[in-house]
């Protein structure tokens, strides 16, 4: 099987022809017969350590079958397409989410299950935690008017977030580099793989917007930090936080008010001063709570994280007046 792409639109490719890091470059840096270190970690807690020959356009994948056909018998792992197709064989490699059926072997590997997940035995995990939040998000549309006809009149502007989302295949790379996730019931954050699913329909323009609020309402989305892990490792190369995860913060904006409050608050703060002020932030968000933590409160000046005295003398800057009109001009945009 060929599995020699151009790979494009993920930040995880970005500098890999530079660095000669393409699945093209990465196996021509063995012969056939070559031997390949491999470790595989096994759910009874220790790791099999196996050397693979090398073969032709040997994937990540051919590796875990040659192991469990020659050395570790009993190894688990899923796959079922082994074409890109049903996301089943996700499994991280060398520290980063990888689907096994795509991935080009490297010279050492350190092969895991996925994080953020219960490991079912070896290399499967239980996807049993993904299903039930995607469930609770009910992904589906509910028309507040009667279906128009076929075709229906749907434009690029109106759908271009929701078909991007489309282009999901469940295989959970997303779910397991995300850092929010694995801070469990802290955040209680869906995830971005969840949302995704969620946002195939929550992101269409057809869909009733107290279904979509009430959803969004069990989401905690405006846990998600942007740090672009998601966006990193999607095989599918889906912009998870530019087109799903921040057009559906600003659907949770508009629907459910009292979810944004750190970012409306953040974004009155900016249009009144042209600065962030993080003094005046943090009493937005936190109000009254904020003098009943004093030591935190008192933590925070003595680092200069907060200047109190600025706030008072009603800072501002020139910018005030072209953010102001900057943040109303997208707030129409969305609307």
């Amino acid at each position: 099987m060929v599995i020699d792409v151009v790979a494009t639109g993920s930040a995880r490719q970005l500098g890999q022809a530079e660095h000669r890091d393409t699945l093209k470059a990465r196996n021509s840096q063995f012969e056939t017969g070559q031997t390949i270190a491999v470790r595989v970690r096994r759910s009874e807690g220790g790791v099999a350590t196996c050397s693979v020959p090398y073969r032709k356009r040997m994937r990540v994948l051919d590796a875990l079958n040659w192991i469990a056909e020659n050395a570790a018998t009993d190894l688990a792992h899923r796959w079922f397409c082994g074409s890109k197709m049903c996301g089943s064989c996700a499994v991280r490699m060398n520290g980063r989410e990888v689907l096994a059926c795509w991935e080009a072997v490297e010279s050492d590997m350190a092969i895991e299950p996925l994080r953020n997940l219960p490991v079912i035995r070896d290399l499967v995990v239980d996807r049993a935690p993904f299903d039930r939040k995607v469930e609770m998000l009910e992904p589906w549309i509910e028309r507040t008017a009667a279906y128009t006809g076929f075709p229906e009149p749907l434009n690029h502007k109106e759908m271009k977030n929701a078909s991007r989302a489309l282009d999901c295949i469940g295989c959970m790379c997303c779910y397991s580099a995300c850092p929010v996730i694995g801070l469990g019931d802290l955040t209680n954050f869906a995830g971005p793989a969840p949302l995704v699913q969620f946002g195939q329909t929550a992101l269409d323009p057809r869909n009733d917007p107290a279904k979509v609020a009430r959803s969004l309402a069990q989401t905690d989305i405006f846990n998600c930090v942007s740090c672009y892990k998601c966006e990193e490792v999607c095989p599918a190369s889906i912009p998870i936080v530019s087109q799903v995860i921040e057009p559906l913060k600003a659907k949770a904006a508009a629907l459910v008010p009292g979810m944004a409050k750190h970012s409306q608050a953040l974004s009155t703060v900016v249009a009144a001063r042209g600065i962030v002020d993080p003094t005046e932030l943090v009493f937005r968000v936190r109000g009254l709570a904020t003098l009943r933590d004093l030591p935190r409160a008192l933590q925070l000046l003595v680092r200069g994280k907060i200047d109190p005295i600025k706030t008072l003398f009603n800072r501002r800057t020139k910018a005030s007046a072209a953010a102001a009109r900057i943040l109303r001009q997208k707030q129409q945009e969305r609307a």
